[in-house]
C-alpha cells in the first residue's frame, strides 16, 4: 500500500514538471516578450506582418510559421573612419566625425541593413561623401584658426547631419540625431601652413589691440584737455568775478571816505598814484610841489 503511494506521488510530480515543461515551451512558441526600450518586427513566412513598439507580452504563431525580429531603438554612439578630404582652398585634412543615431523605421531597417554593423557600415559611407561635399565649400580656416569669426564648426557639422538625415531614414530606417567633429588632423606638408596663418592672425590681434589702445588714450587724453580748459575757463571767469567785486568794494570804500575826509581821501590817492608811477627801483626827476609829489613835501 505504502509503495503504491509513493509511486503515485512520483506519477504526479512527473506529470506536473511535464505539464509545465511544456507550458512553457508553448510559451515560447506563441508568446513573445518584448522589453523597454526595444521594437520588434513579426514576419509570417518571411514577410512583414505587424511592428511592436509597446513592451509586454505579446503572442504569435510558432516557428516556422511566424518570426520575431527585435531591435534596439534607444541612441547609439559610433565613431566614423579617419577620412582624408580636401578643403576650397586645396588643404588636405584628416577627419574623423562621430554620429548618434537610433532605430526610427523597424521595417525598413530590417529589410535593408537588419544589424547595428550594418547600420554603422552604411553611415560611414554617407558620412564620408557628405563630408567631402561640405567640407570642399570650406576653407581650413574655418577648422582653424585662431579668429573666432572664422571658425565655422557648428555651421559644417549642421550641414553634414542636414544632408545625411534624409538618406539615412529613407534608405535604412535611422534616425540621426547628431553628427560632430570629433579628431582633426593635418598632413605634414600643411602644418607649416597652419602655423604661418595662426602666427599672422595672432600678429593681427596683437595690432588690432594696440591700435584700440592708442585710440583710447587719444580719447582720454582729449577728454582731459578739454576737462582742463573748462576747468581754467570757470578759473579765470571766477577770478575776474572776485577781481570785480572787490574793486567794487575797494570803489564803495574811497566814495564813503571821500564823503567822510575829503582832505585824507585825496593824501591817499596821491599816495597811490606815486606808488604807481614809482614802481620798483625806478629813477625819477620831479618836483616837489607839483602834484601828485607835493604830498612828499613837507609845506603844508
Amino acid at each position: 500500500m505504502k509503495q503504491e503511494k509513493n509511486k503515485a506521488e512520483r506519477l504526479w510530480v512527473r506529470w506536473t514538471v511535464g505539464g509545465i515543461t511544456l507550458l512553457c515551451i508553448l510559451v515560447y512558441a506563441f508568446a513573445f516578450i518584448l522589453y523597454e526600450g526595444n521594437i520588434a518586427v513579426v514576419t509570417r513566412f518571411g514577410a512583414p506582418k505587424e511592428v511592436v513598439r509597446d513592451a509586454g507580452l505579446h503572442f504569435k504563431l510558432p516557428w516556422p510559421f511566424e518570426k520575431v525580429y527585435t531591435f534596439d531603438k534607444r541612441q547609439h554612439y559610433y565613431d566614423t573612419s579617419f577620412i582624408e578630404t580636401l578643403t576650397n582652398d586645396k588643404k588636405n585634412i584628416i577627419l574623423q566625425t562621430y554620429v548618434v543615431w537610433s532605430v526610427e523605421d523597424a521595417l525598413k531597417f530590417l529589410q535593408s541593413t537588419s544589424s547595428r554593423e550594418a547600420a554603422e557600415a552604411n553611415l560611414d559611407s554617407l558620412v564620408t561623401n557628405s563630408k567631402n561635399g561640405v567640407l570642399g565649400k570650406y576653407n581650413l580656416s574655418a577648422l582653424v584658426s585662431t579668429n573666432k569669426d572664422e571658425l565655422k564648426l557648428d555651421q559644417i557639422e549642421s550641414e553634414i547631419l542636414s544632408d545625411i538625415s534624409e538618406q539615412a531614414l529613407s534608405r535604412y530606417g535611422i534616425k540621426v540625431t547628431q553628427v560632430g567633429m570629433k579628431k582633426l588632423g593635418l598632413p605634414e606638408a600643411n602644418m607649416k601652413y597652419v602655423f604661418e596663418q595662426m602666427r599672422a592672425e595672432r600678429l593681427k590681434y596683437v595690432e588690432q589691440i594696440k591700435a584700440e589702445g592708442e585710440r583710447d588714450a587719444s580719447i582720454i587724453r582729449n577728454e582731459a584737455d578739454v576737462q582742463t580748459a573748462k576747468l581754467k575757463s570757470e578759473g579765470m571767469n571766477e577770478a575776474a568775478k572776485i577781481k570785480g567785486e572787490a574793486e567794487l568794494e575797494a570803489a564803495k570804500v574811497y566814495a564813503d571816505a571821500q564823503k567822510e575826509d575829503p582832505e585824507f581821501y585825496s593824501f591817499l590817492r596821491k599816495l597811490e598814484s606815486t606808488e604807481k608811477l614809482l614802481g620798483d627801483k625806478s629813477t625819477v626827476i620831479f618836483r616837489n610841489d607839483s602834484a601828485p609829489f607835493d604830498v612828499l613835501s613837507d609845506k603844508k
